[in-house]
């Protein structure tokens, strides 16, 4: 059994006005494809080279930094993480902005994380109540 989670996190790149933004799109996935580190995340992740952005949701997993795939997705988060913060310390326009969230089986496990230019209306929590009658 163990302790299930579910996960969604999404890296975009945002600044559609922006000439770069492509370019931006297509160095971050060399660059994360040359990393042996984010191989399992680039495998589990749907890419959306219209739009230039990384989506992933999993519902129900072992979410363990132990696990190779953990790894590999925090490795890939991690990599967004660094570009915004370059961006922060240049001084320069950020394009790329990520959230990760992660919500346990107990209520009071949340986990958020936000970077860059973001909007938290990308991933957002929604708990309800669900009854049988």
């Amino acid at each position: 059994m163990g302790y299930r989670s579910d996960v969604a996190y999404t890296i975009r790149f945002v600044h559609d006005h922006d000439a770069n933004n492509e370019q931006s799109f297509y160095t971050f996935l060399a660059e994360a494809k040359s990393n042996p580190d984010c191989q399992i995340a680039l495998s589990e992740v749907a890419i959306d080279y219209k739009h230039t952005r990384f989506n992933f949701n999993a519902e129900d997993v072992k979410w363990y930094d132990m696990y190779p795939d953990v790894r590999s997705h925090n490795a890939l988060f991690n990599q967004a993480q660094d570009w915004a913060q370059q961006a922060l310390e240049q001084k320069l326009l950020c394009s790329i902005g990520a959230i990760f969230t992660r919500i346990g089986e107990n209520t009071d496990d949340v986990e958020e994380n936000a970077v860059g230019d973001y909007d938290w209306d990308w991933v957002r929590i929604n708990r309800q109540i669900v009854v049988d009658w």
